[in-house]
């Protein structure tokens, strides 16, 4: 475990200078925050894979699941080096906007977004993560 979250800090460290970061998945859990219980209300869970492709500037990805593939447009990032956390503002290639955070700590990637009054989050847990330079 501490060799993946070496290589995940040295990956996110390393991503803006000179590669294009990747990250495949294999599970995601929906969930619904419940106010009563201030806690996640897990409604669906699928062991899919999917694929993250992020450009070396960080400004885009690309992401493909088994039923449809989106590009997002990264508009504010922060890297905190301690949790080895980005914490992202996105907005989707059709105008939704969500808060997206990859955790290597936690090894996963959390979509969070308002609908309807309610609070949503999509988790997918990290498989691997690699670099391919251009």
């Amino acid at each position: 475990m501490k060799q993946l979250l070496l290589i995940i800090s040295l990956l996110f460290t390393s991503i803006s200078s000179f590669a294009q970061l990747n990250i495949s998945t294999n599970y995601r859990q929906d969930g619904i925050w419940n106010e009563e219980t201030a806690q996640w209300d897990i409604t669906s869970t699928d062991e899919g894979g999917t694929l993250f492709e992020f450009n070396k500037e960080l400004t885009t990805f690309h992401h493909t699941t088994a039923s449809i593939s989106s590009d997002y447009f990264i508009t504010k990032y922060d890297y905190n080096e301690e949790e080895i956390k980005y914490t992202m503002n996105i907005k989707s290639d059709v105008g939704n906007e969500y808060e997206m955070i990859i955790d290597g700590v936690n090894n996963c990637v959390c979509f969070f977004y308002w609908r309807d009054s309610k609070y949503y989050l999509v988790r997918h847990t990290i498989k691997n993560t690699w670099i391919k330079e251009n």
